[in-house]
């Protein structure tokens, strides 16, 4: 298991705001290294039993995993919202199309 500082370290490189640009697939590498830092202990019989939540260790890890999933979702939705715009963009273009040929034809 990781140390407290790297923790500590790896939660300032979350909440830097150059990680907000990150592509998708940036973070998403970041989510899989912070399962690395998992809080837990290990019970020697090969059992792991989590951290009390209200430990500062744990409260820094889910700090920084709601942190990464709430990138990620914001990243699914910034790509969906340019797909619509880019597909209403194509539509009025077809349809401006269609209504000039329609004036030539008739016309």
């Amino acid at each position: 298991m990781a140390q407290f500082k790297d923790v500590y370290n790896f939660q300032c490189k979350v909440f830097e705001p150059a990680t907000s640009e990150l592509s998708e697939k940036e973070l998403k590498s970041l989510l899989k290294q912070l399962y690395e830092y998992f809080p837990y202990t290990d019970k020697g019989d090969g059992n792991k039993e989590p951290y009390a939540t209200d430990n500062d260790y744990s409260k820094k890890w889910y700090k920084c995993y709601d942190h990464l999933l709430n990138l990620l979702s914001m990243k699914k939705q910034e790509s969906r919202y340019k797909l619509s715009l880019t597909l209403s963009i194509v539509a009025i273009v077809v349809s401006v199309i269609g209504v000039a040929v329609r004036v030539t034809v008739s016309g």
